[in-house]
């Protein structure tokens, strides 16, 4: 399989930037995981999630895999996900036990699992690397020997199948410190590599990537205690400037609407904002047209104002859609945000109000919301 990027040690790098055309995104505690833990430490039935000094710490005591996901939505064909992560109820010779809340009964476990998750849809299926480790002849210390098993698997429907898997016992840590844990994925399928501290390719598997948008994030095996040193997105940015493109021009949009009929179709302005700045940036004070896309909906289209990848944005690329609900003046919301990017909130949606003359994006994961006033006044309408 033909690699899409140099070989990166995430020990020692967090963002990597490939012929201008790749963008990594990473999280850390110094900004909160980001997409990675949107929301405060939360404590369920029989599992733990929360950041605890600088690692995101989730631990699974329940008997069901538990995932950790991102809400950033992938929507290019290829692109390179990393972890820097550790199980730290890996450790040889120690066993976990797991009671059913339901049953009241008790599970031993010899070997947890915990993983990568890539591919993952909007039906919740998904791929995933799942870790774990075993010890041949644990009760004879002159033959034992301990290894890790690389699984790679499918998801779908909740029916699991094992698509490749290798067995490794050096260049990793076999009990509970951290590995390196990267999937490359393109349109031939994933490329799987490993190392406690240099990445070595283990698995190649040929994979038909899901429609649409797909997400990422790690694996938690019952049993297990995730604790996660870092994340590192890397997407190919020449393929979401494509993603974005369009036929329209300002000359286009101009002639459109001079014949439009549609009162919500034509220009609005950046009016005013009410963010939570440490959720949630203000990327321009965009000027944006509306256009309807035949299905009752609009397709947001962006005329200028950015200032966060400023020379990206160009007039007439897609800046988002508004999708009809069943009330009047109601949309749900699909945004790209600044860094070309679907804003991970699957609860956004946009009012039209004051008469028509205010549109509203409401951001309710971020607590968020931006406000657009219509132009009536195109003479003043370049930003």
């Amino acid at each position: 399989m033909k690699k899409l990027f140099a070989i990166l040690s995430v020990v020692f790098l967090a963002v990597t930037i490939i012929d201008g055309h790749a963008k990594s995104y990473y999280s850390t505690a110094g900004n909160g995981f980001g997409a990675l833990f949107p929301n405060p430490a939360v404590r369920m039935q029989g599992r733990y999630r929360a950041i605890e000094g600088d690692r995101l710490v989730d631990e699974n005591a329940t008997m069901a895999t538990a995932l950790g996901l991102d809400t950033t939505g992938i929507r290019t064909t290829a692109y390179r996900y990393q972890l820097r992560l550790a199980n730290t109820n890996n450790k040889q010779g120690k066993s976990r036990t797991i009671k059913d809340p339901m049953t009241g009964g008790k599970t031993t476990l010899t070997s947890t699992e915990w993983g990568l998750v890539f591919n993952r849809d909007g039906d919740g299926n998904y791929c995933a690397v799942v870790l774990s480790c075993e010890n041949s002849a644990p009760l004879d210390d002159i033959t034992d020997r301990r290894t890790m098993r690389v699984r790679l698997i499918q998801n779908q429907s909740g029916q699991v199948t094992e698509l490749a898997s290798q067995r490794i016992a050096h260049g990793v840590s076999l009990e509970d410190g951290d590995n390196t844990l990267c999937v490359d994925v393109d349109e031939r399928g994933a490329s799987v590599s490993i190392g406690k501290s240099e990445l070595v390719k283990v698995i190649e598997c040929n994979l038909e990537r899901p429609i649409g948008d797909v997400r990422v994030g790690y694996l938690v095996g019952p049993g297990a205690c995730v604790s996660v040193e870092r994340a590192v997105l890397t997407i190919d940015d020449a393929q979401r400037v494509a993603a974005t493109a369009t036929t329209w021009s300002l000359e286009t949009l101009d002639e459109h609407f001079s014949q439009s009929t549609d009162p919500v179709e034509g220009y609005w302005r950046y009016l005013d904002r009410d963010l939570q700045d440490e959720w949630l940036r203000l990327g321009g004070r965009y000027t944006l047209a509306l256009v309807g896309n035949g299905d009752g909906g609009y397709d947001i289209v962006y005329v200028g104002g950015a200032r966060v990848m400023r020379s990206q944005w160009k007039p007439g690329m897609v800046k988002g859609h508004l999708r009809p609900t069943i009330f009047a003046g109601n949309y749900d919301l699909e945004w790209i945000d600044a860094t070309l990017q679907p804003l991970g909130d699957e609860d956004a949606y946009a009012t039209l109000e004051g008469g028509g003359a205010i549109l509203t994006l409401n951001y309710p994961l971020y607590k968020s919301q931006v406000r657009y006033a219509r132009v009536l006044d195109d003479a003043d309408l370049r930003p």
